[in-house]
């Protein structure tokens, strides 16, 4: 059975608790529910709510309502040369979806079987799947609230703002990195800076290495 706050705390109030334990334990039920990584809006209007304001008021509008979920990960195929072997191979997939809610699960469970067998000949299982971009698929979508989806620029004025310790040069044209540098921040702070520390270095070894193996 799926409670409200206010049906919980009446329940609390006719059987086992106070009407003060009873608000107590409503309001830590209702903050529970809160997704960490969904950016609360100060008091004043933000863009992203004018955005959606505009949306909601926008009438008769056919275009595609939703987001173009972009998902990267390695998945097996198998061997060419060995018969029985099973070999990993990357893959790429856009998704649309008409919600960010449960983004990765709806993929994983409903579509990424289904659109990866048509892409990849060969394909067996996917491996490992992670959301690397987000988009809206229309002007009157706003952009997602939820860091875990935000876009490159929406992260650089998320750490600017809320002045998380990441090095943004770093990160340059990096957006699978950043977010997962600010997404480590929001839910562990405690001991970020010695995590961060060896994130950086592993960017920058990363990089050296590709340069240094540029297919000429």
């Amino acid at each position: 059975m799926i409670y409200e706050a206010d049906d919980l705390l009446a329940e609390l109030n006719g059987v086992a608790a106070t009407p003060k334990e009873g608000e107590e334990l409503a309001a830590a039920s209702a903050s529970a529910k809160i997704d960490p990584l969904v950016v609360r809006a100060p008091t004043k209007e933000t863009a992203t709510q004018k955005a959606r304001a505009r949306a909601e008021a926008t009438v008769g509008d056919n275009r595609l309502k939703g987001y173009a979920v972009t998902v990267e990960g390695m998945f097996s195929t198998a061997s060419a040369d060995t018969p029985g072997r099973k070999v990993k191979r990357p893959y790429v997939l856009t998704c649309n979806l008409p919600s960010l809610e449960g983004a990765l699960s709806v993929i994983k469970n409903k579509l990424l079987d289904k659109m990866l067998t048509l892409k990849y000949p060969g394909y067996v299982t996917y491996l490992t799947h992670e959301i690397v971009d987000v988009k809206p698929l229309s002007a009157n979508e706003p952009p997602s609230d939820n860091v875990a989806y935000m876009t490159e620029e929406q992260l650089i004025s998320y750490v600017k703002s809320h002045k998380v310790p990441v090095d943004l040069p770093t990160y340059a044209g990096d957006v699978k990195n950043l977010r997962a540098a600010v997404v480590d921040f929001i839910l562990n702070p405690k001991d970020f800076t010695v995590r961060e520390e060896k994130r950086v270095a592993s960017v920058k070894e990363d990089r050296a290495l590709e340069e240094l193996n540029k297919v000429q």
